[in-house]
């Protein structure tokens, strides 16, 4: 995976900015956050088509995540269908620039195995011309049936990996102590989401040490880095979380 080293340093950890949900929500950051996180350097930044093409020079020194897969829309009928499904080919992404594609996975959801063909023929075509995938494994989907504990982390990621992902990103289970199940289960880099908006920001660097420190990789953080009272000091933190 030489283009994963624009995201994971030497010390084999990445810190990476998710700037990249507003292809469903139509909302999130504000338009100029990922030149407020670009400055406070992360290792790489999950970017929907619109940033990663108008903002090209806050991908100089990180890298470029693209978010390849997309949902059911604010504007849709998310009761009714709620299905991520692939909108870019792996040609648009490497046009872009990307050093890696990033796309959901649900094993253990109802209809598991539409998430995980696709996941397969992602890492099918991406194998062709060396772009690493990063798998967003989510044990039985939002808001599924499945508890997100340790085991079914773990399980959800190594089924990921075992189809082909290079990387996965996925919640942490609750108590970090059981980390070592995730780490011990699954032969790639793990990095761990940052899920909803934490009340401080003091608790947002600790989680991000503390889950490292815990065996993984890395950090995929959202809404607190971007949300935060000054995204490029956060991001900063962050990366000292992370890296030391």
């Amino acid at each position: 995976m030489r283009r994963a080293s624009r995201f994971i340093r030497e010390d084999g950890r990445g810190f990476l900015v998710a700037i990249d949900m507003q292809t469903g929500s139509g909302e999130g950051p504000a338009l100029d956050a990922v030149e407020k996180v670009a400055a406070g350097g992360p290792d790489g930044i999950l970017a929907s088509w619109q940033i990663a093409r108008r903002y090209p020079e806050a991908f100089r020194r990180c890298g470029l995540i693209l978010r390849i897969d997309g949902t059911t829309t604010m504007l849709g009928n998310r009761a009714k269908s709620d299905m991520f499904a692939q909108m870019y080919e792996l040609e648009m992404a490497a046009r872009l620039g990307a050093d890696a594609v990033v796309c959901m996975a649900f094993p253990g959801k109802d209809d598991e195995e539409v998430s995980l063909r696709k996941l397969v023929a992602l890492i099918d075509e991406a194998e062709e011309i060396g772009m690493p995938v990063i798998a967003e494994s989510i044990p039985g989907g939002w808001g599924g049936p499945v508890p997100w504990d340790a085991k079914n982390i773990a399980l959800a990621a190594r089924i990921c990996v075992e189809v082909g992902a290079d990387a996965i990103k996925t919640p942490a289970p609750e108590n970090l102590a059981e980390m070592k199940l995730l780490v011990d289960n699954c032969e790639a880099p793990i990095f761990i989401l940052g899920g909803p908006k934490k009340e401080s920001e003091d608790e947002v660097v600790k989680y991000a040490a503390d889950v490292v420190a815990a065996g993984a990789s890395g950090i995929a953080f959202g809404r607190n880095t971007w949300l935060a009272s000054d995204p490029t000091d956060m991001t900063r933190r962050l990366a000292k979380a992370v890296h030391g």
